[in-house]
């Protein structure tokens, strides 16, 4: 005996067409789910790395504002060593023009002639220096000139012209030499005083000073 076989089609025609295996209506939730992961993935990446960056940024400012204070420090004490520096150049500088005339002068008494008085000697001073220039913020520190001139006055009186004569050649001993330059300018005339009844000269000896060198 022969029996019929029956075949039910369960497709519909909307299914019929399509080529994916997977209904759409699967499809969708899972694309639209996948999505959104990939959102908060990359919004978190992008958390880090702003946080990263930030960190990074709030580092440098710190060690860019320790670098800035050890940096005035440094250039605090740069100005500093060259303030000292050029009061020390300047010390050098008097310390070579020190001009030494005790010892000299010690030395007067021995070649003093017995017929002159001495009554002053005036080391005249220099010219004054002027250590503010026009325009500057302060003044200087040291000389302004590299030399110095200065005059010495020997002052006193004698009996007679030849006395003050005796009283330059003595002057002319080597003991002087550090101390005596040029040629003696004298000025004689007559005096108040009285010795052996006869009025005496009153004379000043004016001499030229080794220049003063401020010099290293």
């Amino acid at each position: 005996m022969k029996c019929s076989s029956y075949h039910l089609n369960l497709l519909k025609e909307t299914e019929r067409s399509s080529s994916s295996p997977v209904r759409m209506r699967v499809m969708a939730p899972l694309v639209g789910m996948l999505a959104c992961v990939g959102m908060v993935i990359w919004c978190i990446s992008i958390m880090m790395q702003t946080m990263l960056v930030k960190s990074q940024s709030r580092a440098i400012e710190s060690d860019l504002a320790a670098k800035k204070a050890s940096h005035k420090e440094v250039l605090d004490k740069q100005a500093n060593l060259r303030e000292r520096t050029l009061q020390l150049e300047q010390l050098q500088y008097y310390k070579s023009g020190i001009r030494r005339i005790a010892e000299p002068l010690a030395k007067l008494a021995e070649v003093m002639p017995l017929k002159v008085q001495l009554t002053e000697l005036n080391i005249k001073a220099p010219p004054q220096q002027v250590f503010t220039k026009p325009g500057a913020k302060k003044p200087l520190l040291g000389p302004t000139t590299t030399t110095e001139e200065q005059k010495i006055v020997f002052s006193g009186r004698a009996t007679t012209p030849d006395t003050i004569l005796a009283l330059m050649n003595s002057l002319k001993d080597p003991a002087f030499a550090n101390l005596l330059t040029g040629t003696p300018v004298t000025n004689a005339r007559d005096s108040e005083k009285v010795m052996d009844g006869r009025k005496l000269l009153a004379f000043d000896v004016e001499y030229s000073m080794p220049e003063r060198k401020f010099e290293k």
